[in-house]
């Protein structure tokens, strides 16, 4: 999931989009209500909603493929640990697995239903179908035999339904399947029921909706259906200039450090057009914020400006230290181009480094995230000087016009925010890239009286 998050900021850099003017909702005071239907005892990943068009009871269970946005409906019995599904307790030896099932599926694409029944951590029995076409809009049913390998009493069965593929998973269109009254069976002798095998049984939960912000949030549920019980983004009562701001976690998840992160936009299609329109060429990129980082962790703050949807500007800010009340940070835009002014822009913020998050618990607060001409830190002592050549470059950079920042820090990164090198500037300086790959870098420099950025392409 982290890398898939790393994948979609880098595509930041040739995107494009809507908006409103400076930052949409950069002050975090706009919020909403975000409710999802959940269903009880099944763990949901992608497009599953409940329907109304059941065989018994008032609802079934609805699982979608999307082409376009290459999302598919799962559900399964219990998460994947390691590389075993789990199950629910289970105690006795059906026959057959049944079901009903509304069908319309895309040419080629296949919906599955399997189960496993175990016993202590061992198979011992299964049973699986492959369903396609179409059912001309009625319900068929399905009696599945079960293969047992032992004639041992179960002791757990875990059960899965796709509405594609599990092996291949290629769309070749949008479909969908409509299950109800998932039950094991014995000839005519309905067995043991599953949890909610009828899918009567649903939840709404409910998280805070920050307005024109994507977040890891909205990727979870978007992605997996999962839901933090306190969200991994949420809302704050302690703002600086109003009544609220946002609040990133980083948190774990199966093993994984999954940072808190925003990204403006409203859905996962927004990835590839999650910026907005801006007709001024901004100076600085500005914000206020406070940082409890956990085992070395650092936040990340990054703003991309383009011109007919080409790169021609970013700032990015990382926060190293703890910051117990508001503090205040200006990163100088760095333009590619001395005449151009931009007319699209993208913000992404984290609580963590997305490629390497470090610390549980790891906490920022931010608010009040704008673009200016101004800053009220940082002085102007003839940055205009400062020139990076050869840029582009092949294995290393020389730095002239620095006579003011000596001493100062330096950081070069890559453009996910990763070190790959630091130091402090001196006399006729010269870093050495030979090692690194051809891409993008971004070099920090930053005293008490200068913080720069200057973008660096290496071929």
């Amino acid at each position: 999931m982290i890398k898939l998050f790393n994948l979609l900021l880098a595509l930041l850099v040739v995107t494009f989009a809507f908006g409103q003017q400076n930052i949409p909702n950069g002050n975090f005071e706009d919020w909403g209500v975000h409710q999802t239907q959940v269903v009880d005892n099944w763990d949901v990943s992608g497009n599953v909603t409940s329907s109304s068009d059941a065989v018994k009871g008032s609802k079934a269970l609805r699982l979608e493929n999307i082409a376009s946005s290459k999302t598919r409906g799962f559900i399964s019995t219990g998460p994947f640990i390691g590389d075993k599904l789990s199950g629910v307790p289970y105690d006795e030896q059906p026959l057959s697995l049944r079901f009903k099932a509304k069908f319309d599926l895309a040419l080629g694409d296949r919906a599955q239903i399997a189960c496993l029944f175990s016993y202590k951590g061992n198979t011992i029995a299964y049973a699986g179908l492959d369903i396609e076409g179409n059912s001309n809009d009625t319900f068929a049913s399905f009696s599945v035999p079960i293969t047992w390998n032992l004639s041992t009493n179960p002791d757990t069965v875990a059960l899965v339904v796709s509405s594609l593929n599990l092996e291949t998973q290629q769309f070749n269109g949008d479909g969908y399947i409509i299950i109800d009254d998932v039950h094991f069976s014995t000839i005519s002798t309905r067995n043991k029921e599953l949890p909610n095998g009828d899918f009567e049984n649903w939840t709404t939960e409910t998280r805070d909706d920050l307005k024109g912000w994507y977040t890891t949030d909205d990727y979870l549920i978007d992605i997996s259906g999962y839901q933090f019980a306190t969200p991994i983004v949420a809302q704050s009562n302690k703002g600086r200039s109003g009544t609220k701001a946002v609040e990133l976690t980083t948190k774990e998840l199966n093993g994984d450090l999954l940072p808190g992160m925003i990204l403006v936009g409203n859905s996962l299609q927004d990835f590839e057009r999650a910026s907005f329109p801006i007709s001024n060429r901004w100076k600085y990129f500005e914000g206020y914020y406070q940082y409890n980082p956990v085992n070395g962790d650092s936040a990340f703050f990054a703003a991309f400006l383009y011109k007919s949807g080409i790169p021609i500007g970013t700032a990015q800010f990382v926060a190293h230290k703890k910051a117990s009340s508001y503090t205040y940070f200006a990163q100088e835009i760095d333009y590619l181009l001395p005449s151009l002014t931009p007319d699209s822009a993208a913000i992404f913020v984290a609580s963590s480094n997305p490629d390497e998050s470090r610390g549980n618990g790891t906490w920022l607060l931010v608010d009040d995230l704008k673009f200016s001409d101004k800053n009220s830190s940082v002085f102007d002592l003839n940055l205009n000087k400062l020139t990076v050549y050869p840029n582009p470059f092949t294995n290393t950079i020389h730095l002239s016009g620095i006579d003011q920042m000596i001493g100062a820090d330096y950081s070069i990164i890559d453009v996910l925010g990763k070190p790959i090198i630091d130091g402090v500037l001196e006399r006729n300086m010269t870093i050495d890239l030979s090692n690194q790959l051809p891409g993008v870098y971004v070099l920090h420099i930053s005293g008490k009286h200068v913080k720069t950025t200057k973008i660096l392409i290496k071929e």
